[in-house]
């Protein structure tokens, strides 16, 4: 059987999933070649994502619909940011902020905010070392700061403790949270600000999702260690099922 009709057989035989577990795929051909090793299978299987008939959705997680990855580049207005406090922390800085949220919703806002992250022992050092920056910085602000002070505000920068398990990459010099990482941290912050500037949670998990790769064991991972699991796993639920 050729590669193009067995990813057609495939197709067929999980026509109503999005995505196919490894343990169903390796069921799957086990039942078509009987007589093939679990080794044998594996490199069909690989043969099938190297002639992009069958793509990675995840770690044991298989689609036919193919999403590019999202590119987490930062503009030079948040490098310099970068650039500029590096020297603060000894620790890893991370950074992100709302024009990635725009990019996946393809839509500007006249606000922006850049948030950087850094572990908890290092926030109170790095937050003095900014004072003197012309853009007002708060750390870890609670609601009435948000509120009060922040939200009038058009630029502003954010400090919050970088949580240990956190999903980043290294764009060059620079270390980003993925795309996994963003929308948990979105998540996180929508009730009490990214609602009011507009941005709704539910359209950046859906276009997140309809456009990107989304890793879902990734998302879910770091969803659990920011204690929100149940909730971003019902709502992803949600988004299929539409």
């Amino acid at each position: 059987m050729k590669n193009t009709e067995l990813a057609l057989a495939i197709k067929g035989q999980f026509s109503i999933q999005t995505t196919i577990t490894s343990k169903e795929l390796v069921l799957f051909l086990s039942s078509l070649f009987p007589d093939l090793s679990t080794n044998t299978i594996s490199w069909k299987i690989n043969q099938l994502k190297t002639e992009n008939l069958i793509y990675q959705a995840g770690r044991g997680l298989y689609t036919f619909d193919f999403k590019p990855d999202f590119n987490s580049e930062i503009t030079l207005k948040t490098k310099r940011l970068y650039n500029k406090t590096k020297s603060f922390v000894s620790s890893e800085l991370v950074v992100w902020d709302t024009e990635m949220l725009d990019l996946i919703v393809e839509r500007e806002n006249e606000k922006r905010t850049t948030f950087l992250l850094v572990q908890k022992d290092g926030l109170n050092e790095l937050f003095e070392q900014m004072q003197s920056m012309s853009k007002p910085v708060f750390l870890e602000p609670n609601n009435e700061t948000i509120q009060r002070y922040i939200l009038p505000q058009n630029d502003v920068i954010l400090l919050y403790p970088l949580i240990s398990e956190t999903p980043t990459q290294h764009n060059g010099d620079y270390a980003v949270l993925t795309l996994e990482g963003i929308l948990v941290n979105a998540w996180l912050l929508s009730e009490n600000y990214l609602k009011s500037l507009n941005y709704s949670i539910e359209e950046i998990f859906e276009s997140a999702f309809k456009k990107y790769n989304v890793n879902k064991n990734k998302l879910l991972r770091y969803a659990a260690r920011r204690d929100q699991r149940k909730e971003i796993e019902e709502h992803i639920q949600n988004i299929n099922n539409d």
